[in-house]
Parts: structure tokens; C-alpha cells; sequence
């Protein structure tokens, strides 16, 4: 238990100090937050061409990531994937991933990815907004994307899949 505990306050030192370079460097700072399982990921690995975990469950993204995403001439914002977020995730959890959610709590901006084909989608949105307010991340500006367009009865399918 000790060894875990220093591993942990070691893997937070060094997200401090990227933390810190990053605001240092006036990068705008990007945080994709959502409910489990929306698709942040999905999102993350389209706008940064990076190679993030995606899966189908609970939790697949345990560990934030970071890339850089250039935004045009001289101006880049640095993107980051979030653990997923659920309804009554009990305090003690809450806890455990508040290393993880770090990067929401410095981020200018979050984009919200909801998925639009779930029938407790609202429900969802609460559930992602509580979660922010208790770690201190209610205020950051929000960009709600609502993801999974395409799954929605009645909608122009394969236009949707076109924006994304």
C-alpha cells in the first residue's frame, strides 16, 4: 500500500508539472467530459488523430490524455480525454478519481459529449453537471457535442454521420 501510494503521489507531481507548462505556454486548455460510454474518446482520437482506447463498457478510459490540437495560425489548445462520468458514483469514488479529473478542474473550456441516443440522455447531463459541480469544475464554460446523432430514430442518419 505504501509503494502504491508514492507511485500515485509521483504520477500526480508529474501531471502538475505538464499542467503547469502547459498553462505557462497560455495554451488554451480543453477538457472532454461526459457520461460513460458518450463517446469522448471517439471524439478525442478524431480531433487529435491520437490512438486512445475505445470500447464498449464501463470506465475503458481510467487515465487522462493529453494532446496538442492545432487550431489554426499560432494558436493551439491542449486537448484532454477524461474518465467517464456516472449517476451516484459513491463520494469515496469520487475520491479516487479526482487525480483523473485534475485536468477538468485547470481546463478553460470542457466539451460535453452527450449521447444523443440514450433514452436517460437529460438524466445523464445532470448526472456529468454534479459530478463538475463537486470537483469544482461548474463554472468552466461548457460546448455541449451531442455524439451518437446517427442512432436516433428518425434522424438523417447518414448525414448526421457526416458532421461528425
Amino acid at each position: 500500500m505504501k509503494k502504491l501510494k508514492e507511485r500515485l503521489k509521483k504520477v500526480a507531481r508529474t501531471r502538475a508539472t505538464q499542467r503547469a507548462a502547459r498553462a505557462r505556454s497560455g495554451m488554451l486548455r480543453v477538457s472532454i467530459v461526459g457520461y460513460t460510454n458518450a463517446g469522448k474518446s471517439t471524439l478525442f482520437n478524431r480531433l487529435t488523430r491520437a490512438g486512445a482506447f475505445v470500447a464498449d463498457k464501463l470506465f475503458a478510459t481510467l487515465d487522462p490524455t493529453s494532446r496538442r490540437l492545432h487550431l489554426g495560425e499560432g494558436v493551439n489548445a491542449a486537448v484532454s480525454d477524461t474518465v467517464g462520468f456516472v449517476r451516484d458514483l459513491p463520494h469515496g469514488l469520487v475520491a479516487a478519481f479526482r487525480a483523473t479529473l485534475e485536468e477538468t478542474v485547470q481546463a478553460d473550456l470542457l466539451l460535453h459529449v452527450v449521447d444523443a441516443s440514450h433514452t436517460g440522455h437529460d438524466e445523464q447531463v445532470d448526472a456529468v453537471n454534479a459530478v463538475l459541480a463537486e470537483i469544482g469544475a461548474a463554472d468552466i464554460p461548457q460546448v455541449v457535442v451531442w455524439n451518437k446523432i446517427d442512432r436516433v430514430a428518425g434522424a438523417a442518419g447518414s448525414r448526421a454521420r457526416s458532421l461528425w
